[in-house]
């Protein structure tokens, strides 16, 4: 069995620790937050063993195997560099951190202790994307040309860290990464390698009176001549689909970043609309919740230090990081001034490949 502790008593925290409960290989046994009563409450409502007054504390822990990191996004780096440096192995949200350089850091202490380190895109982890990946390994659709991925949804302003640019507000840094992500390893299936990295992305997005983004949208080009444009949004309902255009054809995803529609759900599908031929569904019906899986994933994966494709490598990370990093430069000033305008398309990648930031 696998000890879980976990950073943070919000949504996500609450979610995996549930999803853990059906799991016969790994559980949550600790857990801290921003105080003790939070903490002690989390524990009392799931059944922990124990919860800690600090994390200093949950990291002295020694039935915690692996921390996962459920804390704002500001605060990613320092609770992953902490739990780092106590001997932990670390399962982080995403996204790993605000930007490149920080991500770097976080990636280095990993190497430097000998620790697992995974951002958890949970949808890495799902059997639905590794059937998708052989259907078009198999050539159902032919040489895949274009991609169309949405990952945006409408919440008051009032909903905290999300329209807070001081803890890691913004569409982009919140729900982005996962079809910038998407994109990123659909170019890699184009050109025979694990991802690949875009060589042009041009931005288009609109500011809130907070200075976040709340709609954004990016067009990246690679070198292959592959093409997706992708979209997130925190006060605009674009919805959460994925439709991947081929020479012979299209496959729809209502929902790839969540399969079966919430983090609990275990039957997914996505439909292949081939030339001349009856749509047909291919459905993935699976035992355990999706965060269990993510977390069976961390214990298949050890000793290793890295998780296997096409879950999130190092690599993987810091290049998702530095597409996240451009589109947020390509979007303008308007984000730390505050105004509700929206930014003109920009190419973004010319002037950061002249800097070196980017492969």
């Amino acid at each position: 069995m696998l000890g879980f502790g976990v950073i943070g008593t919000g949504g996500i925290a609450r979610d995996f620790t549930y999803a853990l409960q059906g799991s016969q290989r790994c559980r949550v046994v600790n857990v801290a937050g921003t105080s003790a009563h939070k903490a002690q409450a989390f524990a009392a409502e799931w059944g922990l063993r124990a919860s800690s007054r600090t994390v200093e504390e949950l990291l002295e822990d020694p039935l915690v195997d692996v921390i996962y990191v459920a804390s704002p996004h500001s605060a990613h780096e320092q609770h992953a560099l902490a739990s780092l440096a106590a001997g932990k192995h670390v399962l982080c949200e995403k996204p790993l951190t605000l930007d490149a350089a920080s991500t770097q850091r976080v990636i280095a202490e990993a190497a430097r202790q000998r620790r697992f380190l995974m951002e958890a895109f949970m949808y890495r982890c799902h059997p639905l994307l590794r059937g998708l990946l052989g259907c078009l390994k198999g050539g159902a659709i032919g040489r895949i040309l274009y991609l169309r991925a949405d990952f945006g949804f409408r919440v008051n302003r009032d909903s905290g860290r999300l329209f807070d640019p001081a803890r890691g507000g913004g569409s982009v840094l919140d729900v982005g990464g996962y079809p910038v992500s998407f994109a990123r390893l659909l170019a890699g299936l184009v050109e025979d390698a694990p991802f690949a990295e875009p060589t042009q992305l041009s931005a288009w997005g609109r500011f809130g009176p907070t200075g976040v983004d709340e709609l954004a949208s990016a067009t990246l080009t690679f070198r292959s001549g592959f093409r997706a444009e992708v979209t997130s949004a925190i006060t605009y309902a674009v919805g959460t689909t994925a439709a991947i255009h081929g020479e012979q054809g299209l496959i729809v995803l209502p929902n790839p970043w969540i399969p079966g529609g919430d983090r609990q759900g275990r039957r997914s599908a996505f439909t292949v609309y081939r030339d001349g031929h009856q749509p047909e569904e291919f459905t993935s019906v699976t035992d355990n919740a999706t965060y269990a899986m993510e977390a069976e994933l961390v214990a298949d994966s050890l000793p290793r230090l890295e998780a296997e494709w096409p879950a999130m490598s190092w690599a993987d990370t810091l290049g998702n990081m530095r597409v996240l990093d451009a589109w947020r430069a390509a979007l303008g000033p308007d984000s730390a001034a505050g105004k509700g305008n929206a930014s003109p398309g920009v190419n973004a990648f010319s002037s950061v490949n002249q800097k070196g930031d980017l492969p």
